[in-house]
């Protein structure tokens, strides 16, 4: 039973659960950035309020617990190993901590907003006025961390199949253009702030706002960190 009495069988019965847990958690987010939001651009209103009030409920609730489960077992991860892993770890997993933020501080909350309006609607009410800019805010977030989600994927493999030994300043590096795209997400969420209030206005859109978009920033920034913790 030393599976469960060691550090190495602890260290993997939580990558098992991180993986399952990811899987669930990335997999819903590939559902609602690419198979959702490109139906809901062609259904009819009915269909989509439908949807909106007996499927999205039910898929962000494994979603959003996915990823409190993807979250638990890395930091366990992190716990049972204490630390000294590559650094490409570190960028994947501070990708997938801003991922885990959007989905409790910026998509949750404004996809109950959504939900909401769709239920008034539906028992003859009115649309809550707020529910456009709702939709915008969980908009961005997710596609945000759709993009995330492919260097994130990257650098959790090459961690243990391609390692890097960049110091600091590579990091510090990638932290930033990291922090950027962020930047631009969590704009809405942060303008109040008065150190925001003296940085230029974010929260575009721009090509993430299609499939082959999102994917192909996400697979630029990949190529850009990879290339800071190769050459830096």
């Amino acid at each position: 039973m030393g599976i469960f009495t060691t550090a190495a069988g602890l260290d993997m019965l939580l990558h098992w659960g991180h993986f399952m847990a990811g899987v669930a958690w990335i997999g819903l987010l590939y559902y609602f950035n690419f198979v959702q939001t490109e139906y809901f651009k062609e259904a009819d209103a009915a269909a989509k309020s439908d949807v909106i009030r007996k499927l999205v409920p039910k898929a962000l609730a494994w979603f959003r617990w996915g990823s409190v489960a993807t979250l638990a077992t890395g930091l366990g991860i992190f716990a049972v190993r204490g630390g000294g892993m590559p650094i490409d770890i570190y960028v994947g997993a501070l990708m997938g901590l801003l991922m885990f933020t959007n989905v409790w501080l910026i998509i949750w909350p404004n996809q109950k907003t959504v939900i909401a309006s769709a239920e008034q609607v539906a028992t003859g009410g009115e649309a809550l006025p707020e529910v456009t800019e709702a939709l915008a805010k969980a908009g961005l977030a997710s596609r945000t961390n759709a993009l995330f989600s492919i260097p994130m994927l990257f650098f959790m493999g090459s961690s243990a199949h391609y390692p890097h030994s960049s110091g600091i300043i590579a990091m510090l590096v990638a932290v930033i253009v990291i922090l950027a795209v962020e930047y631009n997400a969590a704009y809405a969420l942060i303008k109040h702030l008065d150190v925001v209030k003296k940085l230029p206005a974010a929260g575009i859109m721009g090509p993430m706002a299609s499939v082959k978009g999102v994917v192909h920033c996400g697979l630029g920034l990949t190529v850009i960190l990879f290339l800071i913790l190769e050459l830096l």
